[in-house]
């Protein structure tokens, strides 16, 4: 853990303790529907979306899956608004209405209706969840930890990360596997007083940047 805590100033960009978003931990509709936005788009569009969305429900919680995979795909295209309503996710000709949509339902289906409903399904049920989203066509890795940050429920590190942890730490973390570098994680944003879920995501954004070769650990 210390040798984390010190190889963070090399990994973190400045700011990284204020860039995770707040997200909807007891909003389950808009945790699904921002998170599968938030692994596209910039943070402001999908603050913009979920705008959309709180105006064009009214009077709504929006904390029920079940309401949400009752709305008809159109429809839902019109609640998500006129500018992303009818967007396709990139890399996949499918529509991110009818991504959320059939998110919905299969979590519906599982049992699954609030954010507590979900936070704690991600976390007691790892595998189990993250293999029922996965399987929804335009739907990857990277949606799936953006779900989860969204709703505040912490996942295993991608493999990404594993490796930039490892990276950083040398041999110290030769051995880690993701069970280990997750543990690390947890303790180390504890000792920083920080939460596990903003530290976490400091690493995915990282993690992502160097994978598509934007970033390289100092």
């Amino acid at each position: 853990m210390p040798n984390l805590r010190a190889a963070l100033g090399g990994i973190l960009p400045a700011g990284w303790r204020d860039a995770a978003p707040w997200g909807y931990p007891a909003q389950s509709e808009l945790a699904l529907i921002t998170g599968v936005f938030a692994a596209q788009l910039p943070a402001q569009s999908v603050a913009d979306i979920a705008d959309s969305v709180m105006r064009r429900r009214p009077g709504s919680s929006l904390d029920n899956l079940v309401d949400l995979a009752a709305i008809d795909p159109v429809d839902l295209r019109r609640v998500l608004g006129d500018r992303w309503g009818d967007s396709t996710v990139l890399g996949v000709p499918r529509r991110r209405a009818d991504v959320i949509h059939e998110s919905a339902r299969l979590l519906s289906h599982a049992g699954i209706r609030t954010g507590l409903d979900l936070q704690d399904a991600i976390r007691s049920r790892t595998d189990e969840i993250r293999t029922l989203l996965l399987a929804v066509r335009g739907l990857g890795p990277g949606t799936w930890a953006s779900i989860a940050f969204m709703v505040h429920a912490p996942i295993p590190p991608t493999d990404d990360v594993v490796e930039l942890v490892k990276e950083a730490l040398g041999e110290p973390g030769a051995e880690l596997d993701r069970a280990g570098v997750g543990e690390l994680i947890r303790l180390t944003a504890h000792r920083l007083a920080s939460e596990e879920r903003v530290l976490s995501y400091g690493l995915h954004q990282v993690a992502e940047q160097r994978a598509a070769g934007m970033v390289a650990v100092k």
